[in-house]
């Protein structure tokens, strides 16, 4: 890729019959490979990192079942993601139609929803954020943080714990 110029997302870098893995070099995985189909665009950034809007979401085998969200364009910005249904399989928040369109989805489209998961030494686990979940519609590769605002979910869920079930339950 030497004297291709900057890697832009959604572009393939093509040589006869292949596609090539781009390489993204971050402070905290080091350097990792990452393929136009792990490129997602984030129109509105992240919260805090509004100015960031490409990324790779990757899936580096050692760190299974976690998949990172890396930052195209700042090394440090590589934040650790579980799949919510993995990492809590009733969560079932609702998206709004504004948060549909400007994903280029439709209300039958598929959404993946990722949640941005912290390790919390105080309370001896991982906790992942429920209230700004990382929606992705595959398709367009287009992405949006949601910030759920109806007051049911942590922003710092312990995985596990029964917490969100009973939270659930009195909102209902």
């Amino acid at each position: 890729m030497d004297g291709d110029g900057p890697a832009i997302p959604g572009k393939e870098f093509q040589l006869n019959a292949g596609v090539f893995p781009m390489r993204i070099q971050t402070r905290s995985l080091g350097e990792v490979e990452a393929t136009p189909e792990s490129f997602l665009t984030l129109p509105d950034g992240l919260v805090g990192y509004e100015g960031e809007r490409e990324f790779a979401l990757v899936s580096p085998a050692r760190y299974a079942p976690f998949q990172w969200l890396l930052s195209f364009s700042d090394p440090e910005l590589a934040l650790p993601v579980l799949e919510a249904r993995r990492a809590v399989p009733d969560y079932q928040p609702s998206w709004s139609n504004a948060d549909r369109h400007a994903l280029g989805a439709v209300e039958s489209d598929a959404l993946d929803v990722y949640l941005v998961a912290n390790v919390d030494a105080e309370r001896g686990g991982l906790t992942v954020n429920l209230r700004a979940p990382i929606v992705v519609h595959r398709a367009t590769r287009l992405a949006r943080q949601v910030v759920l605002s109806d007051g049911r979910y942590a922003i710092d869920h312990l995985v596990g714990s029964k917490q969100h079930n009973e939270a659930t339950q009195k909102a209902a």
